[in-house]
């Protein structure tokens, strides 16, 4: 009575013996191919549950991704030094190439430095463009040079902290606001 349903379809030909073969290729795949994913969802289970965070590889791969980004970081910082360098060598190159000096001025011409009062020695064709706002002064290697207001412009686009004196432009004139002392000529040889 231990017949199988396979075996009685046989005996009674209703299918051949290459049929009955082939079903149960087909049976034993499926039924290898539904272990096969138990086994994947057990093993992916099993993983996700279980991560041993003292084993070595898993500080192994901890470390390696610790010193990946120390790297990176240094990376970014040695980038942005560079850059920094290779402004301060443009700005270099425009004060040495367009500065103005005339080495027998004898005027002082004092400007503000932060909370300090510095002076340059200017002539007074110089002095009277630096108050017309043709001329700016920068500084390099604390020291205080005359720029056209072009090259100024340019600094100003690079390294802004160098231009220590540049005439603004738009900054309402004396007349303008109203000036208790407005009736009070400034003579022309004031200097401050």
């Amino acid at each position: 009575m231990s017949n199988s349903l396979r075996d009685q379809l046989l005996k009674s030909g209703l299918v051949s013996k290459e049929q009955a073969k082939t079903a149960d290729k087909q049976a034993k795949s499926k039924l290898h191919q539904q272990q096969k994913q138990k086994r994947k969802k057990k093993k992916k289970a099993a993983q996700k549950e279980e991560i041993d965070t003292e084993s070595a590889t898993y500080l192994a791969a901890k470390a390696h991704e610790a010193e990946k980004q120390r790297a990176q970081e240094l990376n970014r910082q040695r980038e942005l030094e560079r850059e920094q360098k290779e402004i301060q060598a443009q700005v270099r190159d425009l004060i040495q190439s367009y500065y103005i000096i005339d080495h027998k001025a004898d005027i002082s011409y004092h400007f503000l430095e932060g909370k300090f009062v510095r002076k340059i020695y200017v002539n007074a064709t110089q002095q009277q463009q630096l108050n017309n706002g043709q001329l700016a002064i920068v500084s390099l290697d604390d020291s205080y040079y005359l720029v056209p207001i072009s090259v100024a412009d340019k600094i100003l686009e690079r390294l802004p902290e160098t231009v220590l004196f540049y005439p603004h432009q738009d900054e309402p004139k004396i007349e303008e606001i109203d000036d208790p002392y407005a009736d009070y000529p400034i003579p022309d040889d004031l200097m401050w």
